[in-house]
């Protein structure tokens, strides 16, 4: 058994995507391994299916409050709603697993018993497939087979993985009658117990929860359910409750507009000042502040309380708030917003005027372009910068001209780095959550050194830097910007799918379709334009016409969506135009 999985293809961090979790069809398969310290992460569990592949001999999974010990090669499935967890040995090395998550989007017509097939692998009660080597070795083939094509990644790649993962599925259905698995090696009854408390805590959070009212429940004694959870869960009862309810609150600060006292009341904390006071333990900032920070650095407090989080996609930890209202493509929260200079105004308040006028919520704004009589963000006074910060405008970002980022000229490109910084300075005192920098044509290696620099102090300021990539610049279109998310882990991208375009031919969905299936989540922003032979036009009008609707389908998170036309004269047709195609 123990040869016949190490012919399993595998590779550290491989990852093979199609779509997102909130699509109908959507599958993630992810190669990798986890250790002992990932054991303190709570239950979990996401709307999609999941299938668990252990690579170990001595894995185990909670399921429900109920422990399963496994072998090498056994395949565990997990429907949608069931809470769960990986459990990890005390040991040197860390174990290798594959985790396949998957909606199954709806049957082709005529096709629903052999649908329901599939899914009734994820109906038993006895959720583990346990086979001979015999048996084994045609599963093994089949993800060979998956691991293979998504390495590959052919013209059409998503249709062929997502067909030879159809018969992956099938080939499961088909082994199950001869499943082998049985119960054993369970821990002692104290684990048992104390597993099954957390369930009930992760299903009751909302709920008030004492340690005396639980162990009644549970027909212990309050002393000895204090002293078995500390020692089997690693925190007191009262910690965990806390940080259940934690992680609940954060879910619905990142997703929700929900009012701190909405959030108190779901989330089952006493009052205000316990929530308060909770909050700040865990995460070190004040609610407030939390919903302040760029989505990346929402991702990162809330990773921070689950070291599991990465065992599958982000959304599963925790779950995403319920009663989401999810618009009509599966997203919802967008931002309408222009950039500042096309309002051609040099005065503040004429400026918040005509956004006001517009109906524009947020805007990106390169200061020195808006306001001639600053030449420069370091030549810009503490004076200036207070007086357009006094406005209270929505800025998603300042922007900057990246010109000699990636200068072979020393001075040049100093001046350059120092000019950035200065423009992070105020992107921190205007509230902006990012910089958004506009590179030059130059090495993409210099370009990134300047790069790694300014991302220093911008993480002093609380923001985060994002690139807009375009054919010819630094960053070369859609290779140069998957290069550079490749190269560094915390850039963010403002994409205008325009200026991704080589020539006209380029303008296919099938292209675009790859330019978020590979960038995803990296994109921060949204910039769109349109133009004729080479001359801008009015949004939807040009090149892009057919194409901005196909684009709007394949958006799987809320983003800012910004009319980066400079011309002043078009902006209400094109934000009614915005409006229309992705709202």
């Amino acid at each position: 058994m123990a040869d016949l999985m190490d012919s399993l293809y595998f590779e550290e961090g491989f990852t093979i995507r199609l779509n997102s979790d909130r699509d109908p069809l959507f599958l993630l398969i992810d190669y990798g391994s986890r250790s002992y310290p990932m054991n303190m992460a709570n239950q979990h569990y996401h709307d999609f299916y999941e299938i668990f592949i252990t690579l170990e001999d001595d894995a185990a999974h909670l399921v429900n409050g109920r422990y399963m010990q496994l072998h090498k090669g056994d395949i565990i499935f997990l429907r949608p709603q069931m809470l769960h967890m990986s459990i990890y040995p005390k040991r040197q090395t860390s174990q290798k697993r594959i985790i396949i998550n998957f909606n199954s989007g709806t049957p082709i017509p005529g096709m629903e018993y052999q649908a329901n097939k599939i899914k009734s692998l994820f109906e038993s009660d006895e959720p583990v497939l346990r086979l001979s080597s015999g048996d084994l070795s045609k599963v093994v083939k089949r993800l060979n087979s998956i691991f293979t094509a998504g390495k590959k990644k052919d013209s059409g790649w998503q249709l062929e993985i997502y067909s030879l993962f159809i018969l992956f599925l099938l080939e499961l259905v088909r082994l199950s009658k001869r499943n082998t698995y049985s119960e054993e090696n369970r821990p002692g009854l104290p684990d048992l117990k104390m597993y099954a408390i957390t369930e009930y805590i992760d299903s009751h959070y909302m709920e008030p929860l004492s340690l005396r009212e639980t162990a009644e429940k549970f027909a212990i004694s309050p002393f000895y359910l204090s002293h078995q959870f500390t020692k089997i869960m690693g925190m007191s009862f009262v910690s965990y409750v806390q940080k259940v309810r934690i992680r609940y609150a954060l879910q619905m600060l990142s997703y929700t507009g929900a009012r701190i006292h909405d959030i108190i009341m779901e989330c089952g904390f006493a009052s205000s000042s316990q929530f308060n006071r909770t909050f700040s333990s865990f995460c070190n900032m004040s609610p407030s502040e939390f919903r302040k920070l760029s989505s990346t650095d929402r991702d990162i407090v809330i990773s921070s309380l689950d070291p599991e989080k990465s065992e599958v996609v982000p959304s599963a930890f925790p779950p995403r708030y319920r009663t989401l209202p999810r618009k009509r493509r599966g997203v919802d929260g967008f931002k309408i917003g222009t950039l500042a200079s096309s309002l051609s105004s040099s005065d503040p308040s004429v400026m918040k005027e005509k956004l006001s006028l517009i109906g524009v919520e947020t805007v990106v704004i390169n200061i020195p372009k808006c306001f001639p009589q600053i030449p420069s963000y370091t030549a810009l006074s503490d004076r200036r910068l207070g007086d357009i910060a006094e406005k209270n405008f929505d800025v998603t970002a300042v922007e900057v001209d990246g010109r000699d980022l990636c200068s072979p000229d020393d001075a040049k490109r100093e001046a350059a780095i120092n000019e950035c910084i200065a423009a992070t300075r105020a992107a921190g005192i205007l509230s902006a959550p990012f910089l958004s920098i506009v590179p030059e044509s130059g090495s993409p290696a210099i370009f990134l050194s300047s790069l790694e620099r300014i991302e220093k102090k911008a993480a002093g300021f609380g923001v985060t830097v994002a690139v807009i990539p375009s054919v010819g610049s630094a960053v070369d279109g859609f290779d140069g910007a998957s290069k550079l998310i490749e190269s560094n882990q915390s850039v963010m991208l403002f994409v205008n799918p325009l200026l991704l375009l080589h020539d006209d031919r380029e303008n296919t969905f099938s292209f675009f379709e790859e330019v978020f299936s590979v960038l995803g989540d990296r994109i921060a922003a949204l910039l769109l334009s349109d133009r004729v032979e080479g001359h801008s036009v009015n949004i939807g009008k040009g090149v892009m016409a057919k194409t901005y609707p196909r684009i709007a389908a394949l958006l799987t998170h809320s983003i800012p969506l910004i009319r980066a036309g400079h011309e002043s004269v078009a902006i209400s047709d094109d934000l009614m135009y915005i409006r229309r195609i992705f709202l």
